[in-house]
């Protein structure tokens, strides 16, 4: 008798022929992805950072109604909404979680109360999986979570400027100019072809960026100066560099 069929019989024994053995299985986190908690700041986030703790679990919620992406999932720390995952990178989870093809979980496994908001809570996306299932050597980065690499905690002038700006969200940049092209697409898939994004300024298009992807997703931009558009609204312009 294997030890599968012993337990089997063990709790039908007891009474629990209903409870599956699989259960007791140990089980592994096969982690699918880690990354830094998006749209931290417009939720419950920082009224909850203080609250928070490494391996709390977070909750998945699909958004499929979302109005700036389709793909959106939401992640709820104790029923309280606090971010989403990165729109660049849910795609295909949101695929999974669509289809259950997959019981998904999520949990924080950095915090950090001293940098900025995009970067105060870095989560992962993983699955259980049986213990017995063998990796091999070159997945074996699938059991592991990585130290977070922080741009926001080192103090400089402009870190200052951004903080002084950080809750002003009128922000626009000429996406035309971007010199990045991974920045670029992804401002134009969620903002350029959006009407309620488009700025005019001196007879020029420019798009207004209301989240903090501006910070989030790009390091090389400089806030260059408070311009009143064409439509007599006030917004800050930001440029596009190569480095810092």
């Amino acid at each position: 008798m294997n030890r599968t069929e012993f337990l089997q019989r063990l709790i039908g024994i007891a009474g629990y022929g209903s409870f599956k053995v699989q259960a007791l299985v140990p089980k592994r986190k096969i982690y699918l992805l880690q990354f830094f908690v998006a749209g931290f700041r417009f939720h419950k986030g920082m009224e909850l950072l203080n609250h928070m703790q490494v391996n709390d679990l977070l909750e998945l919620r699909r958004e499929p109604d979302n109005e700036h992406d389709d793909c959106a999932i939401a992640l709820y720390w104790q029923q309280e909404k606090i971010g989403y995952i990165p729109a660049e990178e849910n795609e295909m989870l949101a695929k999974l979680l669509d289809a259950q093809a997959l019981p998904l979980l999520g949990m924080i496994t950095h915090l950090n109360r001293e940098v900025k908001p995009w970067e105060n809570v870095v989560a992962a996306v993983y699955f259980l999986q049986d213990e017995s299932v063998e990796i091999p050597p070159y997945a074996a980065y699938l059991k592991q979570v990585a130290q977070p690499i922080y741009s926001s905690s080192q103090k400089s002038e402009k870190d200052k400027l951004y903080e002084e700006l950080f809750d002003y969200s009128n922000r626009i940049v000429d996406l035309s100019a971007i010199p990045i092209p991974a920045i670029k697409k992804h401002f134009d898939h969620f903002f350029a072809h959006n009407p309620k994004y488009a700025v005019m300024y001196q007879g020029r298009r420019y798009t207004h960026i209301p989240t903090d992807d501006i910070y989030t997703y790009m390091y090389n931009v400089n806030p260059v100066q408070w311009i009143t558009a064409d439509n007599g609204e006030e917004y800050l312009l930001f440029e596009f560099v190569e480095s810092q």
